[in-house]
């Protein structure tokens, strides 16, 4: 039996502003990862800096929180299979 790996998949706003949502998703499906769960959805401050609290101490934190919460996000989750 094959063994599935889970992988998060987050499209950041500008890919999304840009209307690369498709292409990367299309990308990831051709390395053989099988999309599973996909939402859009806009993160919250508290949600990003509980998500990337192991950089909240790295001087470019708080620009970082403050970009991925300029717009919507695309969530995502992926199997592939080995």
């Amino acid at each position: 039996m094959a063994n599935s790996e889970r992988t998060f998949i987050a499209i950041k706003p500008d890919g999304v502003q840009r209307g690369l949502v498709g292409d990367i998703i299309k990308r990831f499906e051709q390395k053989g990862f099988r999309l599973v769960a996909m939402k859009l959805v806009p993160a919250s401050e508290e949600h990003l800096k509980q998500h990337c609290v192991d950089l909240k101490d790295r001087p470019f934190f708080p620009g970082l929180v403050k970009y991925m919460n300029s717009g919507p996000i695309v969530a995502m989750e992926h199997h592939s299979w080995q």
